[in-house]
């Protein structure tokens, strides 16, 4: 009997407590009537899911996919490296890779293996890309090559280099020749960056733009999971193996990987006018590969020009690559590859680094 009376008192008191507000939930209900109150509602519920699940999707990526390479501390900063191949005399370069804006290691997914056979081959991860972690000083590509350099003697590998710049990476890695020029015997331009390019086109200025706004938001579209569950940036990494693939994939949707890629886009102007004041490559072997689909008005001349940095230049255009599936899809990586090994093959000539090859010889593949 006591039992029941307490379950009837407490149904009771339940049944006051309710009817007593009886009024909150009638606005509740007006509320919820304004179609813009409830859009609100459903915006911030749908937020705060997406950003639950991108917490959520961030924590098992970093538990289910490992870094392929090694760390090196540089002035206490972790950088990510991978090192394959072998060197196989005194004497000979390490290749060096280095990625475009936003970039990481595994876009190297088929040119490095291919490069691997016949000489020693790193990428990496600049600062607050991929595995690394992110530099707090304001970013400059002479501080940048200055780190490079020094992550590169931590790990052993000491010069000569051959530099290896895709995109962007062009820019960088001039800057690093101008820094250390006796230490590189050679260079390959893959599609590469023109300092000018910007101020000179106003197709590649007005496209490039557009990347740079869309990147402005990539960081808060990343956070509430939106960049993830569209897959937005995919096609970035569009016919890598496997395995780099889904590593690109994990990091093109990373709040901190898309904050530092902005970063870059934000810096491009001064990065330019630091490559702006840097040297000519003299007679050192220089290779520049362009892609022969998607080339915005300009870009053929400011590619020539790239070529005329040295006296001992080969050009080359890849029929059906883009400025993306040029490193991305197998078949244009491979020929690539090929380029890289044929500049490689002249740094071991006798007579030291200059090339035989005839000056600025373009051609088609």
């Amino acid at each position: 009997m006591g039992n029941r009376l307490d379950c009837e008192h407490l149904g009771n008191r339940d049944s006051r407590r309710i009817a007593k507000p009886a009024w909150v939930g009638a606005r509740f209900l007006r509320h919820i009537r304004r179609p813009g109150a409830v859009l609100a509602t459903m915006v911030a519920a749908a937020v705060s899911a997406g950003a639950l699940y991108q917490a959520a999707s961030t924590l098992w990526d970093r538990h289910r996919v490992a870094p392929p390479g090694r760390f090196v501390t540089v002035d206490g900063l972790r950088l990510h490296m991978l090192a394959s191949g072998e060197r196989r005399a005194d004497g000979d370069p390490v290749v060096l890779l280095e990625t475009g804006l936003g970039g990481m290691s595994s876009a190297w997914g088929w040119i490095q293996p291919e490069v691997a056979r016949f000489a020693k081959v790193v990428s990496y991860d600049r600062e607050g890309l991929g595995w690394s972690h992110a530099d707090s000083a304001p970013p400059s590509a002479a501080r940048h090559a200055r780190t490079l350099h020094a992550m590169l003697e931590k790990a052993g590998l000491k010069p000569p280099y051959l530099l290896v710049g895709h995109s962007m990476g062009g820019l960088l890695i001039r800057v690093f020749h101008d820094l250390y020029p006796d230490e590189v015997h050679g260079v390959v331009l893959i599609d590469a960056s023109h300092p000018d390019q910007r101020l000179r086109s106003r197709a590649i200025r007005d496209h490039m733009n557009s990347g740079f706004r869309i990147l402005r938001a990539a960081p808060l579209l990343a956070g509430i999971g939106y960049v993830r569950i569209s897959d937005f940036f995919a096609s970035q990494a569009e016919g890598l193996p496997p395995l780099q693939l889904d590593q690109a994939r994990m990091f093109l949707c990373s709040y901190s990987h898309l904050k530092t890629t902005d970063l870059e886009a934000s810096n491009w102007d001064a990065l330019c006018a630091e490559v702006r004041g840097t040297a000519p490559l003299g007679k050192k072997p220089l290779a520049v590969i362009s892609a022969g689909e998607g080339a915005r008005p300009g870009s053929a001349e400011l590619q020539a020009e790239l070529a005329r940095l040295s006296s001992c230049s080969r050009h080359l255009v890849v029929k059906g690559a883009d400025h993306v599936t040029l490193v991305t899809h197998r078949e244009n990586a491979l020929r690539v590859a090929s380029e890289i090994r044929r500049l490689f093959q002249l740094t071991r000539e006798p007579g030291g680094h200059v090339a035989p090859a005839p000056p600025h010889l373009q051609r088609s593949w």
